[in-house]
């Protein structure tokens, strides 16, 4: 057996463990955000129930509520980094390409939204976390860009995608997150193309 060979089982355990405590700590958060309200428990009784540390928590989430709504920060790693500002295709096609590679969206929508709807007053929040997630590509989109106007407009039309994408509950989900992403560019593009202001 080889070495490689020999980690892959370790490092696919290694995986599943993280897969898990996550898992773990954004159920048990958004149960207690729809039990108590978000602000009448702390952390440190999410990480108690789940048995991590706090630190471990803030492996995984920025607050709270980052952990309820299932968002993670972005990693964009310095590999995507360099191809996107190298990358000579279309600014917005290759902005979804990098986010697809550097953002997992949040996986338990539905469940998400039911509490939304239960705690309207969360809505914004969750939209306002959405928008500090995506932040990390704003400096690359400008730098790619040249010109901040076309790197906000770009970011806009893929901020809105990601939000769309995010949404839908039906079965797009077993659709890669890039092809998601074109999927809902192109419908934002359908939308505008006779626009006549």
């Amino acid at each position: 057996m080889t070495e490689a060979a020999a980690k892959q089982p370790s490092t696919s355990l290694r995986e599943r463990k993280k897969v898990a405590t996550r898992t773990a700590l954004h159920e048990t958060a958004l149960r207690l955000v729809v039990e108590l309200g978000p602000d009448d428990f702390t952390i440190e009784e999410i990480c108690d129930e789940v048995g991590v540390s706090p630190r471990t928590f803030f492996n995984y989430f920025p607050t709270k509520l980052a952990a309820a709504f299932d968002l993670a920060p972005a990693e964009i790693p310095e590999a995507d980094a360099r191809w996107f500002l190298a990358a000579e295709g279309n600014l917005v096609a290759d902005t979804c390409i990098l986010v697809a590679r550097s953002l997992d969206l949040p996986t338990d929508y539905p469940r998400v939204k039911a509490m939304l709807q239960d705690r309207p007053e969360l809505a914004l929040g969750f939209w306002k976390q959405i928008l500090n997630r995506m932040r990390p590509f704003v400096p690359l989109i400008e730098q790619r860009a040249g010109d901040r106007h076309t790197a906000r407009v770009a970011f806009g039309v893929v901020i809105a995608a990601v939000g769309t994408a995010i949404a839908r509950t039906d079965s797009s989900k077993d659709v890669p997150l890039a092809d998601r992403l074109f999927a809902e560019v192109s419908s934002i593009r359908s939308l505008v193309a006779d626009f006549d202001a």
